[in-house]
């Protein structure tokens, strides 16, 4: 027999026979099958790793889980040859726990084949065996009477008990040194045990990496979990979607997002709700386990005799008393233990619910942001006009970056009912009916709470929508700030910005009104709650509706109730609002991938040529229409969409009787016939505005098909008329993802004319090429792009107007090197849109469309000999037709120069020095070229790294918020929260004294309840009102202050930074300032500061009241303290640099999402999508991984701060059991135990709001940095200097320049692009400036108007925000006096910058519209009157169009311009500098955008209109400048001829002369 379970009754436990049957009998059966069902899994669904074993690892767990499981079949044994027979349960007991331990051994051999890591089956088994076995082990012992057969269950259960601890110490110990686990290229979190992936041990590491040096990304490598990779989560969730598509076309409703994402994440529910639903339990199991150990101490402090109470705690009473049973020491101990057990639990389960729901989040986030990076590839032109680059964006960077808050944010539903359930069941058992009492005054609050969160999202969107707003502005004017600096207009810009952002904040102070009033509701209800409860437990919550008793297990149980019950209540309105934003940002990517898809059965695209149809055609287009915009959509409305290629779907230059026809719809191109014979050269001629690059763009499937017939044969590529570069390298932009054959690219490098470019670069092709080419000049970026295509090596090339950008003999290369009939690409079909004429009689075929239809077709003598529209126009430009003297003659050109061209550089479109990597001179002498090649590698990449800074953010950051928040603002906050404090302090003592006044009413002293619920009602009305000024001096007054000082400095700062900053950082990097940083100043700083104030006051308080109550903390406290010093150094030195990671890992996947956006057409013309995807999901994956990283960073940090908490409860809990008999006081106890309970969370939120406080600074840091950058020199002239004075004589009056012995580099440490360059203009000349690639004729018109400075001037020093090359690159250039620039006798490097650019005018290569109105774009400052804008449009040609638009000069100009053709932009900028009137004009290759037609017209309005002031002309088009009084000539940036052309021409030796023979003028 085993024994009576009457021996029990001395102490605690189970029976005996429950022990049996279910703690190791039910445990041990389902260990069995999910040891069956884990072995099923892993050779069903894993593969062996191949990695072999750890011997010292697999051996001792083998040989201890065999020890188990023989043990316990001895015991089984031994227990059935018992001559009294064994007890059932016993036996099965027994049989199930030698079962399981043997099944183990099988089972831990394939787990060591098939997985790298600890078993999580075994690992928990042996944790729960090993409980299980001791608490029999403790029976066992309680019931041994020293019989023979006890005495052996027990040794041997010790045994098992001994083996498996051992076989415990080995299974979990740190595999991570093992040759299997360094050999695995699997995620550290899938290396990790059980344990160590509940407590985030395994990322300790990391953690300690980062505290000894500055963390890295290449340290946070490899820990994205399989299910988060783009590739993995985008093919789960699409699959989702598309079935979620399928059903809704059945049942004709519109799909739902969100219920795809939410399907998808279905099989992940029961682990997250098993996993909150523990959580819910263990939490409140704490003051479950609280409350019985108040009753114990009330106990024991009831107790009568000291004497009596020894006796009775010592356990030897044998009296069954129930007193004495629950004041056993053990019994007390127990509680302890029980309690610090289940907030230990609780913290595990806290931390990992947490991560896990957050890594489903980020799973569903990169799913999206994959979808809509895939939709963008597929969208229809009409979608695209729907949507801008700034809303596709924010799709990706905003809305699906809610994902990952957002799995958090679903799960707390599952938690948020639970919590609210048990604690009113809880408090309905400690106060009774009373309890729904406060249940209603928390229901009376619900009204206020969903009135708060409508308005709040009502604000929230407002506030979403003004930043959106802020960041589109600022995008495009740092898109074309180059154009802003140069007209002058930062000003006007920059109110433009401040408008919107002043809109933001008075939206911010609005809200911050509200949180100060709601603060009632969310701050406050606890103390709220807890007056109306307990005043109405007092008065009648008794039985009968007596008044009740005041006990310490009363009021400090349900103290910490309503604590508690504050996290779902006030979540609860945060989660809804946080739900409900969720919602709306999953339905915004919705609406977005429910838009038209571009028809890919549109044109037939063959990607090669079917064998026997040698004769076909490689292109066929039978009585086809295309229109950029669907038949439903007129063409009026449509004219303020975004538009690709809008300068072929409307005509440039409209006639006023044509003006009607804007009202009515139609078809860009109608009617098309064509056939084009593989191999042929094709030429598509027309004024502008007839639909040329549209008829590309339909072959290639970017335009509606109504109907007809389209086919294509073959691989096309694909250069467009703006060409499209990325952030790349120079090489890796030409082969775009093919292998590299050198000898192939070589062939292509010389026929696209690279080679010289490559000879000046800093680092040849492997030169980094800014965002959107921004150090190479529009010549350049073209050849580029045809380098792209030739090395794309496909069948069907579609030219876009590539040669229009370029100089006549750089056309002329291009010609018969790569596109011609004797080039690169001669056998190759090749479509050619131009706008020149001297090609046309070499290529097989013409095209001439007109209004949208193919007016004539064929060879270049038919044409001319039919005499119509083609012969018309030819004739008109005849002057260049002779000049080229027909196809032999071009011929001939080319074929004379072609040495000359294989040796010098030749010209790009927009003059390859604008670009500041391009501007270092070609060759020099001597032993110079040695030092330039060393220099060339620090040189090779323009844009500068993105680099965070090393170590901890420092306490001059914090001090700089604090002080743009106002000090003032500061103390006052900091006083509300320690009165705050000492109100929830005075309440709870209050709640003690009343406590001690209703024992002595017993007395006869009756306590007066009135005058007690006056003192409990002013602290909490005081409480309230200081949290109501709190909230509004916070967020109402001091973070619109702090937030408003800080983007006003760093706006102002940007928009007056020098030209070459942004020539070095890329826009994005801005913009993710502007947004990303803003955001948390704007909304993430102020509430942390607040919650550091909150906790850490709480913290002080709480800490204080343990100490004084609990001396033995007091003794412990050093080093819990160093404890917790050590874990938030640690963290917070680990988390900065991860944070730091995580903001640069965000800019390059942006980065490429933007740089894909613009370039779409291409991808997909290319067929390069399957690249560019793969491309971006790897961005994505390295986002994601440092998200990862921050997020175990976080749980590390929580689970061990509320590890130390427990701690300090723990300590206090033991300081009460073990104090001597009679001296325990049970509400000191309680008290004490409350505030240590809830010092938990305070804990744990100071330290998470103290080190995220210190992430979001990095914000402040950054914003900081850049505000403290070096500016360009003043904006305005000193009034009372000698340059004031003139500019009051209305400088400049004649309009004379004077460049003397003029030096200047883009930037230091570069070399010089101009040197020791002298000449004069005088006064109403007329100045053409021609040179070769490099030559300096754009950095001369930049010197002019100061956008670079002279060398090693003054300026030029303090305005250098890079580093400077050491000293050891320096040479003589470095030294050189840059000389000066003077215009009407006054040195302008004497002016403000404002005074200096408004006083000249150019009209820039590239034209820039701005969005707003056509009248914003004249005249931004709005100074003029309507007439005067009238008559400058009228001049440039432009009054038709303009008047024919809805609402004239307020018709809304589209993002970058995009609603009018480049034609037209270029006229609206001569419109601009019509307006400016000023004595100095600048023409910046004006006219490369625009035909032959076109540029006659602007040449013969700048004749008329400015033939009395000074003008400078770089153009390609030698035609362009051959009017001119004088020719300045350069080379390598130096002035080699300077005279009239006519004297130049006359000697066939000079550059003048063979530059104009090239383009036929000579």
């Amino acid at each position: 027999m085993i024994g009576s379970v009457d021996q029990l009754k001395a102490g605690f436990g189970f029976t005996p026979c429950f022990e049996y049957s279910i703690l190791l009998g039910a445990l041990s059966t389902l260990a069995i099958a999910v040891f069956i069902g884990r072995y099923v899994a892993l050779r069903k669904w894993f593969g062996p790793h191949g990695l072999g074993r750890t011997a010292w690892i697999y051996w001792p767990t083998q040989i201890c889980m065999s020890a188990a499981g023989v043990t316990s079949a001895v015991i089984l044994v031994h227990l059935l040859l018992q001559d009294i027979g064994a007890v059932p349960a016993a036996v099965f007991g027994y049989s199930a726990l030698a079962a399981a331990w043997l099944l183990a051994v099988p089972l831990n051999y394939y787990e060591n084949i098939y997985s790298i890591r600890s078993s999580d089956v075994i690992f928990s088994f042996y944790i729960l065996t090993i409980t299980a076995l001791s608490i029999k082990a403790r029976t066992l012992y309680l019931l041994s009477d020293n019989p023979q057969d006890i005495s052996f269950e027990l040794g041997a259960t010790l045994f098992i008990i001994s083996v498996l601890i051992i076989g415990f110490i080995v299974e979990a110990w740190p595999r991570g040194s093992t040759k299997v686990q360094q050999s695995s290229s699997a995620p550290i979190f899938d290396k990790a045990n059980l344990f160590s992936q509940a407590t985030y041990f395994f990322y300790f590491p990391i953690i300690r990496l980062g505290n000894t040096k500055t963390l890295t990304a290449e340290d946070l490598e490899n820990q994205l979990p399989e299910c988060v990779y783009t590739a993995n989560a985008q093919s789960r969730l699409y699959r989702y979607w598309k079935t979620e598509q399928d059903n809704a076309r059945i049942k004709g409703k519109e799909p739902s997002l969100f219920r795809a994402i939410v399907r998808s994440q279905l099989i992940h529910v029961p682990g997250i709700f098993t996993i909150r639903f523990t959580r819910v339990m263990t939490g409140y199991a704490v003051p479950t386990f609280l409350s019985l150990l108040l009753a114990y101490f009330q106990d024991i402090q009831d107790l009568s005799p000291p004497h009596e109470t020894g006796m009775r705690r010592s356990g030897t009473d044998d009296s069954s008393d129930r007193s004495t049973r629950n004041t056993s020491l053990e019994y007390g101990l127990l509680l302890v233990f029980a309690m610090f057990l289940a907030g230990f639990c609780n913290a595990i389960l806290v931390t990992v619910s947490r991560q896990y729901s957050m890594i489903k989040g980020l799973e569903v986030r990169s799913a999206l942001a994959s979808m809509v990076y895939r939709k963008v590839l597929r969208l229809s032109p009409g979608s695209r006009q729907l949507s801008t680059t700034g809303q596709i964006l924010n799709h990706v960077s905003v809305d699906a970056d809610n994902w990952p808050e957002g799995g958090v944010v679903l799960a707390m539903w599952i938690s948020i009912p639970l919590e609210i359930f048990f604690a009113l069941y809880l408090l309905n058992k400690t106060l009774g009916w009373s309890a729904w009492i406060g249940l209603l005054t928390m229901m009376s609050m619900s009204p206020l709470q969903i009135w708060r969160v409508k308005v709040f999202n009502k604000l929230r969107q407002q506030m979403s929508e003004l930043a959106d707003e802020r960041i589109r502005v600022m995008t495009e004017i740092l898109s074309a700030i180059k154009v802003v600096k140069l007209y002058a207009w930062e000003s006007p810009f920059l109110q433009r910005i401040l408008f919107v952002r002043n809109r933001e904040l008075e939206v911010m102070r609005r809200s911050g009104a509200l949180d100060a009033a709601m603060s009632i509701v969310f701050t406050s209800p606890t103390l709220i709650i807890s007056l109306v409860t307990l005043s109405v437990y007092a008065t009648c919550g008794g039985p009968g509706f007596t008044p009740g008793t005041l006990t310490p297990q009363v009021v400090f149980v349900s103290m910490t109730l309503f604590s508690m019950l504050k996290n779902p209540i006030s979540t609860l309105t945060e989660t809804t609002s946080s739900t409900v934003r969720l919602v709306i940002s999953t339905s915004r990517i919705q609406l977005f991938l429910l838009r038209e898809e571009i028809d890919s059965g549109a044109v037939i695209r063959e990607s090669s040529r079917p064998r026997g149809s040698g004769g076909e055609p490689a292109i066929v287009v039978q009585d086809a229409t295309f229109s950029w915009f669907k038949e439903s959509v007129s063409v009026k409305a449509s004219r303020a969409e975004n538009q690709d290629d809008a300068d072929e779907t409307q005509a440039l230059l409209q006639e006023p009787q044509d003006s009607e026809v804007l009202q009515t719809q139609r078809p860009t191109l109608q009617h098309i016939n064509l056939s084009v014979k593989s191999g042929s050269l094709v030429a598509i001629v027309g004024r502008v505005g007839q639909g040329k690059s549209s008829l590309l763009s339909a072959l290639i499937g970017e335009m509606y098909k109504f109907h007809g017939y389209a086919k294509t044969i073959g691989r096309i590529s694909y250069v467009p008329q703006q060409s499209w570069i990325l952030n790349a390298t120079l090489r890796d932009n030409i082969l775009f993802g093919l292998e590299y054959d050198q000898e192939r690219y070589d062939r292509i490098i010389n026929a696209s004319g690279l080679e010289p470019d490559l000879a000046i670069l800093p680092a040849g092709d492997q030169t980094e090429i800014g965002e959107r080419g921004i150090n190479l000049s529009g010549g350049q970026k073209q050849r580029v792009a045809l380098a792209r295509a030739a090395y794309n090596d496909a069948d069907i090339y579609l030219l876009d107007d590539p040669l229009s950008a370029v100089d006549a003999h750089v056309d002329q290369h291009l010609w018969s090197e790569l596109i011609g009939p004797q080039g690169l690409l001669r056998n190759k079909t090749r479509l050619l849109v131009t706008h020149g004429i001297h090609h046309l009689q070499e290529v097989d075929q013409i095209i001439l469309l007109k209004d949208g239809c193919i007016a004539e077709t064929g060879h270049f003598e038919d044409l001319m000999a039919v005499g119509q529209t083609f012969c018309q126009l030819i004739s008109e430009y005849a002057v260049a037709y002779r000049g080229q003297g027909g196809s032999s003659a071009s011929s001939g050109a080319g074929s004379d120069n072609a040495e000359t061209l294989s040796q010098e550089t030749v010209e790009s479109g927009a003059s390859d020095d604008t670009a500041p990597a391009a501007v270092t001179p070609t060759r020099h002498e001597g032993a110079k070229d040695t030092k330039k090649d060393a220099k060339k590698d620090k040189k090779a990449g323009i844009i500068k790294v993105e680099t965070s800074q090393d170590g901890g953010v420092k306490f001059s950051v914090v001090l700089t918020y604090l002080r743009v928040m106002s000090y003032k603002y500061v103390a006052l906050i900091a006083i509300c929260h320690v009165l705050t404090q000492l109100c929830y302090i005075g309440t709870t003592l209050w709640l003690k004294y009343w406590i001690g006044q209703s024992k002595a009413d017993d007395q006869g002293h009756a306590p007066s309840l009135k005058f007690f619920l006056l003192v409990f009602s002013l602290l909490t009305l005081v409480y309230v009102l200081t949290g109501v000024a709190l909230n509004w001096i916070t967020f109402g007054l001091g973070l619109v202050r702090a937030s408003e000082y800080l983007h006003r400095k760093f706006i102002n700062r940007i928009m007056l930074l020098p030209p070459s900053f942004f020539d070095t950082t890329p826009l994005g990097r801005i913009i993710n300032i502007a947004s990303t940083d803003f955001s948390s100043i704007d909304e993430r700083i102020p509430v942390k500061l607040n919650d550091i104030g909150l906790h850490s006051v709480s913290l002080i308080a709480s800490l204080t009241v343990v100490a004084l109550t609990t001396p033995l903390f007091l003794f412990a406290s050093p080093l819990i303290a160093l404890i917790y010093y050590l874990i938030k150094t640690y963290y917070l030195h680990a988390s900065q640099a991860a944070k730091r990671i995580f903001r640069v890992s965000k800019s390059p996947f942006l980065q490429h999402f933007q740089e894909s956006l613009a370039g779409v057409s291409t991808i997909r013309a290319m067929g390069l999508q399957t690249q560019f995807i793969a491309t971006s999901a790897t961005w994505d994956d390295k986002y994601s991984n440092a998200f990862i990283g921050i997020g175990y960073c976080i749980r590390w940090m929580e689970i061990h701060v509320q590890i130390v908490n427990i701690l300090i409860t723990l300590l206090a809990s033991l300081w009460f059991i073990l104090l001597p008999q009679g001296t325990v006081n049970a509400a000191t106890a309680g008290l004490a135990l409350s505030f240590a309970m809830s010092n938990a969370q305070s804990l744990v939120w100071f330290t998470k709001s103290y080190c995220e406080m210190y992430l979001h600074m990095v914000a402040v840091e950054r914003v900081q940095e850049y505000s403290e950058l070096e500016t360009e020199a003043p904006l305005w002239t000193n009034p009372d200097s000698e340059a004031g004075r003139a500019l009051d004589r209305q400088w400049p009056q004649v309009g004379r320049i004077e460049f003397v012995d003029y030096s200047t580099r883009y930037r230091e440490g570069m070399d010089l692009v101009l040197k020791g360059i002298s000449f004069t203009v005088e006064g109403g000349q007329k100045i053409g400036i021609v040179g070769r690639t490099g030559a300096g004729k754009s950095s001369l018109t930049l010197a002019l108007f100061r956008m670079i400075e002279a060398a090693n001037s003054e300026w030029a020093k303090s305005t250098c925000n890079t580093s400077n090359q050491g000293a050891e690159d320096q040479d003589e250039e470095d030294q050189v006096d840059g000389g000066k620039i003077v215009i009407d006798q006054v040195d302008i490097s004497t002016l403000g910058l404002a005074d200096l650019r408004k006083n000249l005018s150019i009209i820039p290569q590239e034209p820039v519209l701005f969005a707003g109105t056509v009248r914003e774009n004249l005249d931004p400052f709005g100074e003029l009157e309507d007439a005067l804008l009238w008559e400058a449009l009228e001049r440039s040609y432009l009054k038709p169009v303009i008047s024919a638009l809805p609402g004239g000069l307020l018709f809304q100009v589209a993002q970058n311009g995009e609603n009018f053709s480049v034609g037209q932009r270029s006229l609206i900028c001569l419109a601009r500098v019509l307006l400016r009137k000023t004595k100095i004009l600048v023409l910046d290759e004006a006219t490369s955008a625009v035909d032959i037609e076109t540029d006659e017209l602007i040449q013969k309005t700048i004749r008329t209109e400015f033939k009395d002031r000074t003008i400078l002309t770089i153009a390609h088009r030698i035609k362009t400048v051959m009017d001119s009084d004088k020719i300045l000539v350069l080379d390598h940036g130096r002035v080699v001829e300077f005279d009239a052309p006519k004297v130049l021409l006359q000697d066939e030796n000079s550059l003048f002369y063979k530059l104009a023979k090239q383009a036929g003028e000579s």
